[in-house]
């Protein structure tokens, strides 16, 4: 039931984050045509913030502030599948688990206190995650890779926001594709050993 509920969310997630980079490389290909809806379903944070250093947004409006609940759901849907990840992973490592799953609930909090910080909680907590997996077995330790180098990108990209470097929204841009496939691999993680579980639980045949 968990590894399952581990699989949707993880694509889910990974399906929110490549939704809205869809949406945003039509409406930079096609600027001419007026996508009404496509703010709606593609300005998470991550997203304005490429718009930022990528000089398509104006950052005099302050896009970043604000409480916004499509963000929040995200963020939500990260600290359920790290919760899925951790009871799949047989409860091992809980300090660093528990402590991505605490700076998540504390960067909503600092998030709809100041309306404007704890969302590098994300990419932070992915690190923590991506380190974890890291010491596991090798196609997890690929799967750990990803992640440290995808959320890397994505905090120096968060840090530097209001910075004039032509290399930034590269980066970043890359560092948010390579977040999408990180997820995908977590979803991965979670079929294959429902996979394996399957396969152990059936009965030998004489």
């Amino acid at each position: 039931m968990i590894k399952k509920a581990g699989i949707i969310i993880s694509i889910v997630l990974g399906l929110v984050l490549a939704v809205a980079a869809i949406c945003v490389s039509i409406s930079l290909v096609f600027p001419e045509i007026d996508y009404k809806l496509f703010p709606l379903i593609s300005d998470n944070w991550l997203i304005i913030i490429f718009k930022l250093h990528a000089n398509i947004i104006n950052p005099g409006t302050n896009p970043l502030l604000g409480v916004d609940l499509y963000d929040i759901f995200i963020i939500t849907l990260f600290i359920l599948l790290i919760i899925c990840l951790f009871l799949t992973q047989k409860k091992q490592n809980k300090t660093w688990f528990f402590s991505a799953i605490l700076l998540l609930i504390l960067g909503i909090i600092v998030f709809l206190i100041t309306r404007i910080a704890g969302r590098s909680t994300f990419m932070a907590s992915g690190l923590i995650i991506s380190i974890i997996l890291l010491s596991k077995g090798y196609q997890k330790r690929i799967t750990g890779l990803t992640g440290v180098l995808a959320n890397t990108l994505l905090l120096i990209g968060d840090f530097t926001v209001g910075t004039n470097l032509k290399i930034i929204p590269i980066l970043f841009g890359l560092g948010y594709i390579i977040e999408i496939i990180w997820i995908f691999m977590i979803a991965r993680i979670f079929i294959r050993t429902e996979v394996q579980n399957n396969i152990q639980d059936k009965p030998i045949l004489s």
